[in-house]
């Protein structure tokens, strides 16, 4: 919980510094990019944490790992979180940085599950009446989950609609029960 917590804050200062330097775009993008890399190689977190690898070693590793995503707030925003050994904080800052551009631009991020893949026009249909039942443009993580049997699952940050044929069977059966 302690660690949630200061993870909020540190993208919330970001966040805010960014959006100040008109650099939110560019933090995003740096940040899911520094996420996706060090996701891929565990290796450089265990790097960036080490307390007897230099500052100024971790500060080149940094600004190399960024690449063309090094902005100077950035790179100043990271370098912070590994001089305060805070770098394992990281996908955390990301998810909530990314809550607050989202936000921002009134984005509803919702995660849909489905018992079949589901077509490009079929994806298109329903981000259409999601955006029109929740009033905000909606970006969706789509996966496929076949215990489902039919139907979907969408989940918003604060609500979840289940309309799959599991959980209907599953009312039926404890009505039935009793």
């Amino acid at each position: 919980m302690k660690d949630t917590v200061a993870a909020r804050k540190y993208a919330k200062a970001l966040f805010a510094q960014a959006q100040t330097t008109h650099q939110v775009m560019a933090c995003q993008q740096g940040l899911e990019e520094i996420a996706r890399i060090v996701k891929a190689r565990d290796s450089l977190r265990r790097i960036l944490l080490q307390p007897f690898i230099s500052p100024a070693e971790k500060e080149k590793l940094v600004h190399s790992i960024l690449g063309e995503y090094a902005t100077p707030l950035l790179e100043r925003f990271l370098n912070l979180l590994v001089s305060r050994r805070r770098f394992d904080l990281l996908s955390q800052i990301v998810e909530d940085f990314q809550q607050d551009v989202d936000r921002s631009q009134n984005v509803q991020a919702l995660r849909v599950r489905a018992a079949y893949p589901m077509s490009e026009a079929q994806q298109k249909t329903l981000q259409q009446k999601l955006e029109g039942w929740l009033r905000a443009r909606v970006r969706m993580q789509v996966t496929v989950e076949p215990e489902l049997i039919g139907g979907l699952v969408i989940q918003t940050r604060d609500r979840e609609m289940d309309q799959s044929i599991r959980t209907q069977l599953k009312k039926l059966r404890e009505a039935m029960i009793g």
